[in-house]
């Protein structure tokens, strides 16, 4: 009977972990498609708020995620269902604007009038036809 020298039997052994960690997990997500936007406080860009979508369709409440963007210098955001896929849920969406004094990445006081967050008025619908460019025009007052 031939052995197979130890090196052999461990690069076949990886090989297998591999194969068997590569197979069948990959995730099914639902129907996204692609929302970008600007967003403006009294016409001006306003740079590192923070816009999500929360889906409002009772099967979508259920079963998926809020949509999460950060706009740049410029008032521009792009929203990401996950951390590496671009996009949000097909429908309608109530949308929350949020930007506190210490930026994006700083916990501290909200900036924005409570009816763009905690009370938020406004709403979104994102299609598959698209193209989704939904902006946002707040107003200070």
């Amino acid at each position: 009977m031939k052995r197979f020298p130890f090196y052999s039997r461990f690069l076949i052994l990886i090989s297998l972990f591999c194969l068997l960690g590569c197979s069948g997990n990959e995730k099914q997500l639902p129907e996204l498609a692609e929302v970008t936007g600007n967003v403006t406080l009294d016409g001006t860009p306003l740079a590192d708020a923070i816009i999500d979508f929360y889906p409002q369709s009772s099967q979508e409440k259920s079963n998926s995620r809020t949509s999460t963007g950060v706009t740049d210098q410029n008032g521009k955001y792009t929203l990401m269902y996950d951390n590496a896929t671009p996009g949000a849920l097909l429908g309608d969406h109530l949308v929350r604007i949020s930007k506190t004094d210490g930026g994006a990445e700083v916990a501290g006081p909200e900036m924005l009038p409570a009816k763009y967050n905690e009370g938020s008025t406004l709403k979104a619908t994102v299609t598959k036809a698209g193209p989704n460019q939904i902006d946002f025009e707040l107003k200070s007052k």
